[in-house]
């Protein structure tokens, strides 16, 4: 009985180890660069590359970087080449749009993309990737993003608009109004309207609605996190609203998948 009782302590501790398993990143980074009839076009590209983890996790992490950046996963060795890899696709791609979209004598000081991976948050149970960039591709302005991905560790399931319940974005609107009144630095709906753009958002006095973003919400150290990218509710020269809430506020709102792994 002794022994069957210390092989089951055994086979738990076994399992509580393995659900704890730290995942490993190693940043790598890479630039590329070529000149264009005199214009420098070059590629930036700083990367949190997981090197060790729950397989399940490591491969899911993977695929995303593979997807989201169109590099087949098969030729994603390890960090290095992922990096080496996306500085040249980048490069190649402005190389073909000089060729393409640009006249001899158009006025361009230069070309360039900038991209960064990088993992902002973690615990036992979720970890959180963030995509950000900063590109140049002719025009009046660069142009700037910044998106997260959160991943459950047991199995690499990558969660989306599923954090959220059904209908769950109608009723928080209150608390998305009062966090995109903190980003903006203003003391009511009715300043925060001569700031947001007009179709499809109502910001008139206690009432309010902004649609969703068009990237999905993310967990970053205890807070739901939203990012608006540039353009897309208020003007370039307001940056990339965010909209950040502490999940225990959001509780009766969370899939009840999501909710497990944060209550």
């Amino acid at each position: 009985m002794k022994k069957i009782l210390m092989t089951a302590l055994a086979a738990a501790f076994a399992v509580s180890a393995a659900s704890a398993q730290s995942l490993k990143f190693q940043t790598f980074a890479d630039s590329v660069g070529i000149k264009q009839k005199n214009v420098p076009t070059y590629s930036v590209v700083e990367v949190a590359f997981p090197v060790d983890g729950p397989a399940a996790l490591v491969k899911s992490l993977k695929t995303t970087l593979s997807e989201r950046y169109q590099i087949p996963v098969a030729e994603i060795k390890d960090g290095k080449t992922f990096a080496n890899k996306l500085a040249n696709k980048n490069v190649a791609n402005m190389k073909r749009m000089f060729v393409e979209d640009f006249d001899q004598d158009d006025n361009i000081p230069e070309l360039y993309t900038n991209n960064q991976v990088s993992k902002s948050y973690e615990n036992d149970k979720l970890v959180t990737l963030m995509f950000s960039g900063d590109v140049y591709y002719g025009g009046a302005h660069n142009s700037v993003y910044s998106t997260g991905v959160t991943f459950r560790k047991s199995d690499g399931k990558a969660f989306g608009a599923d954090i959220f319940n059904e209908d769950a974005w109608e009723q928080i609107q209150d608390k998305v109004a009062a966090s995109l009144r903190e980003y903006f630095e203003v003391d009511s709906n009715d300043e925060m309207a001569e700031i947001l753009f007009e179709d499809g958002i109502i910001c008139d006095g206690d009432n309010f609605f902004v649609p969703t973003p068009d990237n999905p919400p993310f967990v970053d150290n205890g807070e739901l996190v939203m990012i608006y990218q540039s353009y897309e509710i208020a003007p370039f020269a307001a940056g990339m609203p965010e909209v950040r809430i502490p999940l225990k506020e959001l509780m009766p709102y969370l899939g009840a998948e999501f909710a497990a792994l944060v209550k």
